[in-house]
């Protein structure tokens, strides 16, 4: 009896509502930025030094190649430059072409909250009922931003610094006790993606490495079955 009571006492089930973690996110250049960086360092890692240096080498086929054609000189360095200059601005490409989509709402302030049962945004017209946590289906993470994903194809960043309510260092293990949701560690700075690239492989070998000794034991095994 004592343990149900305490169990009907815990805040979550006095108040399925109540707020956990308040995050104030406005949608301004800046944010579309991290949106931007973000989409590409998870779907299309090397998109941009591909192009950087497919623009490079097509830059440098008047130098390499000697007997090509003036014209063929022209059209390598002017896709060259193209293509290059696609790698290195394309952040601010997609920005401006964000900008131009009449239904992204530039500088739309959202307030994510985040209660025991459910996400909820608060708008200037209203609170919208995100769902329940089982929608989340992953989290990433970087040095400066949550960005949860939800089964709607919708991404929420969350900034670190923006945290109104809840300490954010806190909120990584609560949103994937809440949710079950994948957790992937995808750091923005170069120092931090070479460690995680480092780390990635040791886990890698060490697996490998696991697999063979695990190979080689079951093949002894087998070696004292058949005598």
């Amino acid at each position: 009896m004592e343990n149900e009571k305490k169990e009907l006492e815990r805040p979550e089930i006095q108040d399925p509502h109540k707020k956990r973690y308040v995050v104030y996110t406005k949608r301004d250049t800046e944010l579309m930025k991290t949106f931007i960086r973000f989409d590409n360092r998870v779907r299309h890692p090397r998109m941009g030094v591909n192009m950087g240096l497919v623009g490079v080498l097509l830059l440098l086929v008047p130098v390499i190649l000697k007997d090509t054609g003036t014209t063929g000189k022209i059209i390598a360095v002017c896709v060259g430059a193209l293509l290059l200059s696609i790698a290195l601005f394309r952040v601010h490409i997609s920005v401006n072409m964000m900008k131009g989509n009449p239904e992204v709402k530039e500088n739309e302030e959202i307030t994510y909250l985040f209660g025991n049962s459910g996400i909820w945004a608060q708008r200037i017209d209203g609170i919208e009922d995100m769902g329940y946590y089982k929608t989340v289906y992953h989290l990433w993470e970087d040095e400066d931003n949550y960005y949860v994903g939800l089964d709607n194809d919708d991404l929420l960043i969350l900034p670190k610094a923006n945290f109104k309510e809840g300490d954010s260092e806190s909120f990584r293990d609560f949103l994937l006790d809440k949710s079950g949701a994948k957790y992937t560690w995808k750091p923005a700075k170069l120092l931090n993606i070479w460690k995680n690239m480092l780390s990635q492989a040791h886990q890698k070998m060490d697996e490998t490495g696991n697999d063979s000794q695990g190979n080689e034991k079951s093949k002894k095994e087998d070696k004292k079955r058949e005598k």
